[in-house]
């Protein structure tokens, strides 16, 4: 549906696909879901500011006034981060995304379609461009929009999935020599040493066993 227009905030960061899928976190395997209703769903769009103040407020009194409305648009986003976690393992697997997924992407940006018009700020003091049209949408679409601007920079063999099972989070390889394989080494990687460390430990100590005593 059609809302009023408001200025546009400051522009993405190039990252946000990154973020936004990781909002899906994993503790020791257990999922732990940070926009888990609209109310913190809102919020998280606020805080990347791919909502102002004013449009934040306005989205949460409708989506609180009409749950059904709350839960589809729960349901929309969490459809994206799913399609974005499943590229990321295509990437990871094969390098590229598969072409059923990217036409999945593609049909979550034309549902950001918007037009710009010149706005002046409240007070009036200013001019800056405005977006008109579906304000959710375009979030969703600006989301999916960073992660198409990063499969199309050829920089896709950056791309990571931690390798502690129990976290899995998706991450972009930064280091110099591009061949991390957790996303924090003071956590996940340290995690794995420690686990290298007793398996080696108890393999020496099974070596050490004496065998078993053959029969006279």
């Amino acid at each position: 549906m059609t809302r009023s227009p408001d200025l546009l905030p400051e522009p993405p960061s190039t990252d946000l696909w990154v973020r936004f899928v990781n909002t899906l976190e994993y503790t020791h395997g257990r999922p732990i879901d940070r926009v888990a209703d609209a109310e913190a769903l809102v919020g998280w769009l606020r805080g990347v500011r791919l909502l102002s103040e004013r449009a934040a407020s306005s989205e949460r009194a409708a989506l609180r006034e009409d749950a059904a409305e709350a839960a589809r648009r729960v349901e929309r986003f969490a459809y994206l981060r799913d399609l974005i976690r499943t590229i990321a393992e295509d990437v990871e697997a094969d390098g590229v995304p598969s072409r059923a997924n990217v036409r999945a992407l593609n049909h979550v940006l034309r549902h950001g379609l918007h037009y710009h018009q010149l706005e002046m700020s409240p007070d009036g003091t200013r001019y800056g461009l405005a977006r008109v049209g579906d304000r959710l949408d375009q979030a969703r679409a600006t989301v999916a929009g960073t992660l198409a601007d990063f499969l199309a920079s050829g920089r896709t063999q950056r791309l990571r999935i931690c390798a502690n099972p129990g976290c899995r989070e998706v991450f972009i390889d930064s280091s110099p020599t591009g061949r991390r394989r957790w996303c924090d080494m003071r956590t996940c990687g340290n995690q794995a040493k420690v686990a290298r460390h007793r398996a080696r430990r108890r393999a020496s100590a099974d070596a050490d066993l004496p065998g078993p005593v053959a029969a006279d």
